[in-house]
């Protein structure tokens, strides 16, 4: 019994520190710098894009009114 938790443990701990390698390296190649997609998005959005967010917000918001006086 202790020897299949041993082996149990031995097996987690190596492939979690694989996990932790290949994220570090993943992180130290650059693959989660992505910096420039927040801004170009704000940049680059036509104004019929955001007068469309707006209008779901209201309607998003309007429904959660709606839902709030029915509940109570």
């Amino acid at each position: 019994m202790n020897n299949i938790l041993i082996l149990e443990l031995a097996v987690g701990i190596i492939v979690s520190f694989t996990l932790l390698g290949i994220f570090i390296w993943a992180v130290k190649g650059g693959q989660f710098d992505d910096s420039k997609k927040a801004m170009d998005g704000l940049l680059f959005d036509s104004e019929e894009d955001l007068r469309d967010a707006v209008k779901k917000e209201k309607k998003v918001k309007a429904l959660k009114e709606k839902k709030a006086k029915k509940t109570s």
